[in-house]
């Protein structure tokens, strides 16, 4: 088995990363994928403390905020596909592969983090903000059907940024495109929703000042994989240390 664990940590200021990794560090998952990353003093503290502990850190071009990857046991190989002509630094593609400290049973995962382009699904701001989301949503259609085909035992994971569709009915400014964006990741590129594996309710993942939310965090797997568990961690999201929810998955091959 494998275990992930995906957060977005909201651009965090220095104060707001200490706490994020007093949280982070008791936990046990394999790999982090920790999205929303800036350049910031928050930012470049959770990647210098992560190196400092020995983990195997890879992180994306931050400079319009990108996804840092944290192996904590294992290894981390690039893996690149065509980046995205919108927003690059939003998608890493990794192979991730277990040491003799993992508790997995030699695993080895391919892994397209991602960070999607932000809109908000309660209102959007402005015309540009929605073609901006569709342009991104093409471009990373390409970017993901490249990595599928390029083998098994794979995991797409982080803040997409795509709003379940469970939460339509409740969200006005979802736009077409991200619903069938949303549909396309196991329509047409054959992957699996992890977390209606086993979960068929509307838990949200995030929720603006309003008090209104969606689940915009997850983790698409393979067929060849079994999702042994796939849970949403309220607890950073309740606790202000971000937005969002933590997305926790374990699988098997």
């Amino acid at each position: 088995m494998a275990t992930l664990l995906t957060l977005n940590v909201s651009n965090p200021p220095k104060a707001r990363a200490e706490a994020l990794l007093h949280w982070l560090w008791p936990r046990d998952e394999d790999v982090w994928v920790l999205t929303e990353v800036g350049t910031g003093a928050g930012s470049s503290l959770l990647v210098s403390v992560c190196r400092a502990a020995g983990f195997d850190v890879h992180v994306t071009d931050r400079s319009d905020l990108g996804v840092l990857t944290v192996s904590r046991a294992g290894s981390l190989a690039e893996a690149p596909v065509e980046s995205p002509a919108v927003l690059p630094g939003r998608v890493d593609s990794l192979v991730w592969q277990p040491n003799s400290h993992t508790k997995t049973s030699g695993v080895e995962l391919r892994l397209l983090a991602a960070y999607g382009a932000a809109s908000d699904p309660v209102r959007y701001s402005s015309k540009a903000q929605r073609e901006r989301k569709r342009q991104w949503l093409a471009a990373y259609d390409d970017a993901l059907g490249e990595w599928v085909g390029r083998g098994p035992r794979g995991v797409v994971i982080g803040d997409l940024n795509l709003v379940d569709p469970v939460h339509d009915d409740e969200l006005k400014f979802v736009l077409p495109e991200e619903t069938q964006a949303y549909a396309a990741l196991s329509e047409r590129h054959g992957l699996v929703d992890a977390f209606r594996v086993h979960h068929d309710d509307a838990q949200v993942s995030w929720v603006d000042h309003t008090g209104v939310g969606c689940r915009y965090d997850h983790a698409f797997v393979t067929k060849d994989l079994t999702v042994t568990a796939c849970d949403l961690v309220h607890e950073p999201r309740l606790d202000d240390l971000t937005d969002h929810s933590a997305l926790t998955l374990t699988v098997a091959a």
